[in-house]
């Protein structure tokens, strides 16, 4: 069996804001801001904008319900990025072997034994909007239009990636009494979206870059079971457990550590490792705590 699939799609939120508000009300059943009389002179409206666009197409091959292979690419583009690195190209390739329905298996009491595999890569651009861009919002300087500096933007910012794998083997014993599974995933993030700290001499503290790459590794497992099974009551139970090590691979500008308030992003460490003062004990002249 063979199927193929290409598609398109689009997607754009656009959202309108209008705010205004009076104080003083003649009465709480009259909530219009003409039943109020004092007004507050802070209305307000904006509009802000967001567009997400994708190409993509997938293929399968089934053969002799016995193994799957999967293939899938799509081509993304999204708003928040300046036009010249608006676009990201992500793929994915999965198998799948069924054993118990290969000839030679003999085993009855397993009702399904699956290998599985994949590998594959997605896209984030989970920055808000407009970062790529300088910012600025128009105030009031006695009465004279006046623009301040709001937010740091950084043309080169583009798509983070997330490439994934994963193996590993799905059961079901004793028709169905029995099921779980164990997997085992590797996920490296790169061009990692975050804030950049920068020094509050420079007039902003941070802008958005694609800082780093990390990796994720660890195990998951599953297994349910059938504890009673009676005519009018019937008791399943699941366990599970994951295990995940986390640690920054590298970061830009060969640097070794970002710093942001109590959090270091450091090389080797978990991300947002906490920076904080370790104890020493008390100083038993005084009682007071020593770091």
């Amino acid at each position: 069996r063979f199927s193929a699939m290409i598609g398109h799609e689009f997607y754009n939120l656009k959202s309108y804001t209008l705010s205004g508000a009076k104080q003083n009300m003649f009465s709480i059943d009259n909530n219009e801001l003409n039943g109020a009389v004092v007004d507050t002179q802070n209305a307000a409206s904006y509009t802000t904008e967001y567009n997400n666009e994708g190409y993509f197409g997938r293929v399968e091959y089934e053969y002799d319900n016995r193994i799957v292979l999967n293939g899938s690419y799509r081509r993304d583009a999204s708003s928040r990025f300046h036009p010249d690195h608006r676009w990201g190209n992500f793929w994915s390739a999965s198998a799948a072997w069924l054993i118990n329905r290969e000839s030679w298996f003999r085993a009855d009491w397993v009702d399904m034994l699956k290998l599985k595999a994949s590998v594959g890569s997605q896209g984030n651009d989970n920055i808000g909007n407009f970062r790529y861009t300088n910012t600025y919002t128009i105030e009031n300087a006695n009465g004279e239009v006046s623009t301040v500096f709001n937010a740091k933007g950084a043309e080169d910012i583009t798509w983070e990636t997330n490439t994934n794998f994963n193996a590993g083997v799905e059961f079901s014993l004793l028709q169905g009494k029995i099921s779980g599974g164990v997997e085992y995933f590797l996920r490296k993030t790169t061009d990692m979206l975050l804030e950049y700290p920068m020094a509050l001499s420079t007039g902003f503290k941070n802008y958005n870059a694609n800082a780093g790459s990390m990796r994720n590794q660890g195990l998951e497992a599953t297994i349910r079971g059938t504890v009673l099974d009676k005519p009018n009551f019937r008791w399943d139970a699941t366990v599970m457990g994951s295990f995940n090590r986390n640690k920054v691979l590298g970061l830009t500008g060969g640097q070794d550590v970002i710093t942001s308030g109590l959090r270091v992003i450091e090389v080797g460490k978990p991300i947002y490792t906490f920076y904080l003062p370790k104890t020493a004990g008390v100083d038993p002249a005084t009682g007071k705590q020593l770091y």
